[in-house]
């Protein structure tokens, strides 16, 4: 496929690519899909956001639909593959929807609580998606009793 054609899946935004601005100025190609939920994963934080699987919990997506040169920026953002890998999980063919790509941490033992400054940049993604934000304040709350335990 070409680098400038939309990949044939989505990529889904949990974290910090939620923030319209930020995400644009990183991925100027990428358009907005939709919102949508992932059951059975729960947002945690490892200083970042991250999700982990946990049967019935459920983590509020962003779709975006990205292109070769788009996936490419969000790598090297990411940190991929030494910081974040990448999983695909298949989504519902409802209104056109396909596989989704999602990235998550490789260190998947540490939890603690975001800096001020990420969270307020989530919290202004969260707002760009009519998010509600009980979900990251849900987040934050167990990052700071899974610290200290």
């Amino acid at each position: 496929m070409k680098p400038h054609l939309p990949k044939d899946y989505y990529y889904a935004a949990y974290g910090s690519n939620l923030h319209m601005k930020q995400m644009l100025a990183r991925c100027p190609r990428a358009e907005q899909v939709a919102k949508t939920i992932l059951p059975d994963y729960k947002l945690v934080f490892r200083g970042v956001a991250d999700i982990e699987p946990c049967k019935g919990s459920e983590v509020p997506l962003g779709l975006w639909s990205i292109t070769g040169h788009c996936e490419a920026a969000l790598d090297r953002y990411e940190g991929y593959p030494h910081l974040y890998k990448k999983i695909m999980i298949p989504i519902p063919r409802t209104n056109g929807f396909r596989n989704m790509m999602l990235y998550t941490m490789t260190d998947r033992e540490t939890i603690y609580p975001p800096s001020e400054f990420y969270l307020e940049s989530l919290i202004h993604g969260y707002e760009d998606w009519n998010i509600s934000s009980e979900y990251l304040k849900d987040a934050v709350k167990d990052s700071y009793i899974r610290e200290t335990a």
